[in-house]
């Protein structure tokens, strides 16, 4: 009778388990309670894993509390069993070799290597395998050069960059977008200009800002090859500003201006704009553009519903207006009062966590330029005046 009590208590609580859905189970592994003991649910994570083989929530969280308790072994026998039961997938050795992962483990370059190769030889043409195997082989080559400088071995970490760079290029030209940084630095080590050139015409732009204007790189990057162009962070100042990096700000910029319904800005189109993109990371997220169509002035403003740094939302406010020409001369010369033409896009060592990311843009004939602040900086008034020609009514506090 105990034995049939005891089942059934155990078939319960599974029933219970099974009952709650992956989001609620994963939401319960994110956060602490006060007083609560870190690391200490790792039952909720086993749950999550036989619900969903390859919760990444729960491994994640696996991993972190076996390799802050130092239980290395722990973490090899949960990858283990992932790739036994889940064995024509590449996404076990694919979380395994996650930077984050690894550093649990405490895995080598060559480890991690190894497992992305797994990865590849089940899915060969999977972008993150691709992409992380270039990426480990650049980093060893820039360490490499830091350090030894030992010619076999940099001639061998560049070729294998490139070699999955490249691959990564044919298979899908957006990459030719962002891997043409360190691939032309890499020619520029095998002193190939014939690559060189290749890789120079990648003029793709995949989205609504061009990645070359959010690098904030040494001028020399293409040939001091201890710059890591792609997790570039300066030796003064604690700011990454890289290719992962820019390309990080312009996918959360892009994401609101897609919500507002915003074109892309090409200098191709004879049409003057100016337009700012207001992400207060708590308000709503606002963009205002000013433009000039043979001297036909037209303001508008767009608001959604979401929060600046969070989700965009829906448009709840779509308005426009017609100006004068005087209006739009009087603001032009504040544009050029500023220099903005001229101003580089972002500015080292001013960022803040919240604040707001105030983003400007210009366009005219054969001429483009945005520039991105922290909190306003050189182009704060500016935007104000263009905040007060619509109707908006903002409250002081409000701006920042």
């Amino acid at each position: 009778m105990k034995k049939i009590l005891t089942g059934l208590l155990f078939s319960l609580i599974n029933i219970t388990c099974f009952s709650q859905t992956v989001k609620e189970l994963e939401y319960e592994i994110s956060y602490f309670k006060s007083g609560e003991e870190w690391g200490n649910k790792k039952n909720i994570a086993f749950n999550l894993l036989e619900i969903d083989s390859l919760n990444e929530s729960a491994i994640n969280y696996l991993v972190e509390v076996y390799g802050r308790n130092n239980q290395k072994d722990s973490i090899s026998f949960l990858f283990d069993r992932l790739i036994k039961e889940n064995s024509k997938s590449p996404q076990p050795y694919l979380i395994r070799a996650r930077e984050r992962n690894a550093h649990f483990a405490g895995l080598t370059y060559t480890q991690q290597i190894n497992y992305l190769k797994e990865a590849y030889k089940l899915d060969s043409v999977n972008v993150e395998a691709i992409y992380s195997l270039g990426k480990l082989y650049y980093e060893l080559f820039i360490k490499e050069f830091k350090s030894d400088k030992e010619k076999t071995n940099l001639d061998y970490y560049s070729a294998n960059a490139i070699k999955y760079f490249s691959t990564l290029c044919n298979q899908n030209e957006r990459y030719k977008e962002t891997l043409k940084f360190p691939l032309i630095q890499l020619a520029n080590y095998k002193g190939d200009l014939n690559e060189k050139k290749l890789y120079e015409s990648y003029k793709i732009q995949s989205s609504y800002f061009p990645i070359s204007a959010f690098l904030d790189l040494p001028s020399d990057w293409q040939t001091n090859y201890s710059v890591n162009v792609i997790d570039f962070v300066s030796d003064t100042e604690f700011k990454v500003s890289g290719v992962e990096s820019a390309l990080f700000h312009i996918n959360w910029y892009a994401s609101h201006l897609n919500a507002l319904e915003e074109p892309v800005l090409s200098d191709t189109l004879p049409a003057k704009v100016f337009r700012f993109t207001w992400l207060r990371t708590f308000h709503k997220p606002i963009v205002i553009g000013l433009e000039n169509s043979n001297d036909s002035i037209i303001l508008y403003w767009k608001v959604c519903d979401g929060a600046g740094g969070y989700e965009p939302g829906k448009i709840i406010e779509n308005k426009s207006k017609v100006l004068t020409i005087k209006e739009w001369t009087d603001f032009v010369s504040s544009i050029n009062s500023i220099n903005f033409w001229n101003l580089p896009t972002t500015q080292s060592g001013i960022v803040g966590t919240d604040g707001a990311q105030w983003i400007l843009e210009g366009k005219e004939l054969g001429k483009y330029h945005v520039v991105d602040r922290w909190s306003g900086g050189k182009i704060e008034n500016v935007c104000l005046k263009l905040l007060e020609l619509t109707d908006l009514k903002i409250k002081q506090d409000d701006i920042y």
